[in-house]
């Protein structure tokens, strides 16, 4: 291998070993094509993807994802992947799980998405130092070209960010019909796509809520509530503590309905359920579910509180009346 290829290749490797950072990209490889430039900077990304979860993806099949999401590079850059492996490797095999999707070539614009699956909680920082944790059954979506100066990101289910200043460039996050402006502040947005309303609850700092033509300002402790069928928006204040929880394990409820109370349960337990009846869907519960705790544990309790009754079979769990 020429010895330009080889200073290449381990200018990369040491990028995803956190050596460099990626502002440094154009000046160690000033001869770098476009092409191959703007592959790097999404290995750069796939970094960032590591996140803090209970269960490991292969890492075979890990590499696999990332090579084939390559459009055609040239063979020294195939080298160079081939080197740079070994860091993601090593990352997966350290507690890590490592999600990567996009689509298009490399010379179209591209998304990347990270996600937690059922019954887990990631974490992941974003290239702009942004932190994220996500709750079981989310995903966090946003463009290859996301850098210090294009900072938005689109949520389908539920995250609590902790944003780092920028008062050049907002960080915006789109969910739903919904959006949530801000510059630098840490805030929960909980807007999973089976649920009737989008809630955002601002923990510090200032945030802007927009949903169509309304615009709200939000101090901390105050919650946003968007309906996706009216469209309307409510404010009002609330315990923050109860609603950043869920990072710690714990899902406050007051008075929320069984059948809210039962997808809950759905994403941390990765189960089904399925009701008896539509009344029963209604029924209202309060207190608090702690996932350290078995399923049937919390099944007890709610079979306590409500009198209802759980019927186990291989597919689902139907929720009847005693």
């Amino acid at each position: 291998m020429k010895e330009m290829d080889q200073n290449r290749w381990e200018t990369w490797a040491s990028l995803l070993h956190g050596e460099v950072s990626e502002p440094e990209i154009d000046s160690g490889l000033d001869e770098v094509g476009e092409k191959e430039l703007k592959i790097g900077h999404r290995i750069y990304h796939s970094r960032e993807k590591v996140a803090q979860v209970r269960k490991l993806k292969p890492a075979e099949s890990a590499w696999a994802e990332l090579e084939k999401s390559l459009s055609t590079p040239r063979a020294w850059w195939k080298e160079a992947l081939k080197y740079a492996a070994v860091f993601i490797i090593a990352f997966l095999t350290a507690g890590g799980a490592f999600w990567f999707y996009q689509t298009g070539a490399v010379e179209n614009e591209s998304w990347a998405s990270i996600s937690a699956p059922n019954g887990q909680i990631s974490n992941v920082t974003l290239f702009d130092g942004t932190n994220v944790w996500l709750n079981a059954g989310s995903t966090l979506t946003y463009k290859q070209s996301f850098n210090l100066n294009n900072r938005e990101v689109v949520l389908d289910g539920e995250a609590l960010f902790s944003v780092t200043k920028n008062e050049k460039s907002p960080f915006i996050v789109h969910a739903g019909a919904s959006e949530i402006q801000v510059h630098g502040t840490q805030f929960n947005v909980k807007a999973y796509a089976n649920d009737s309303k989008i809630a955002t609850v601002l923990v510090e700092g200032e945030v802007e809520f927009r949903a169509g033509q309304q615009a709200l300002m939000m101090v901390p402790g105050e919650q946003v509530l968007f309906s996706k069928n009216t469209g309307q928006l409510e404010k009002n204040k609330v315990d923050i503590a109860e609603h950043i929880a869920w990072k710690g394990g714990k899902i406050y409820f007051n008075d929320e309905t069984l059948f809210a109370l039962a997808q809950q349960l759905e994403r941390w337990y990765e189960v089904k359920f399925a009701f008896a009846s539509d009344e029963l869907k209604s029924y209202r519960f309060t207190g608090v579910i702690n996932k350290e705790r078995s399923l049937e544990y919390t099944l007890k309790i709610i079979q306590e509180i409500r009198k209802v009754k759980f019927e186990f079979n291989k597919e689902q769990i139907l929720i009847k009346d005693e």
